[in-house]
């Protein structure tokens, strides 16, 4: 169990959050962990289920490049937890290219638009300076304001939200859950 308990979720009630409580349960993301302890608070599950849905399940960005910066933001906050989960919506990537994303800068598989991604993730997760200005005039290039606008927001709530999962040491399965399987795939969108 993680450092924060999980509500009594049959004790919950209201439609609107059994609905996403459901739908965590059936298709693994949001995670049902993560949405139980959001379910302590019922304007925290709306409107990080809103958002999610909003930003990373639809959106005007490619539900592939958020799914790839989702993953980067993983891998460099080192969270075990988000990391296993994978968004079956998003395009298959092979195991071994998404071990390359640490190192992507290198990597000759990503495109020049996603290492851009990437670096923009990295500036928002990590350090503002890392894009240079010479990054942003390839950014504003490829990218409209509405993208980059959209791909900020859902990169700083993923990265905040993953920091959360692992402070809390949460694992897989824990409520919800009816059976276990390695990576956990999303079936995205409803």
């Amino acid at each position: 169990m993680g450092r924060i308990g999980y509500p009594n979720l049959d004790a919950i009630t209201d439609p609107e959050i059994l609905d996403i409580l459901d739908r965590a349960k059936r298709v693994g993301t949001p995670r049902p962990e993560s949405q139980a302890l959001r379910a302590w608070v019922p304007d925290v599950i709306k409107t990080f289920s809103d958002a999610w849905e909003k930003t990373f399940v639809n959106g005007v960005v490619s539900h592939d490049l958020k799914e790839l910066c989702r993953l980067y933001v993983t891998k460099t906050v080192e969270c075990g937890y988000c990391g296993a989960q994978r968004s079956s919506f998003a395009s298959r990537r092979d195991e071994a290219q998404l071990d390359e994303l640490i190192n992507f800068r290198t990597s000759d598989h990503f495109s020049e638009a996603e290492k851009l991604a990437l670096i923009y993730t990295d500036a928002i997760v990590w350090d503002a300076g890392i894009a240079t200005d010479d990054d942003w005039e390839r950014l504003n290039e490829l990218y409209s304001e509405a993208e980059l606008v959209e791909l900020g927001y859902f990169i700083a709530l993923t990265s905040g939200q993953q920091r959360w999962i692992k402070t809390l040491r949460l694992n897989h399965f824990e409520v919800l859950a009816e059976e276990k399987t390695g990576v956990v795939v999303a079936e995205e969108p409803l």
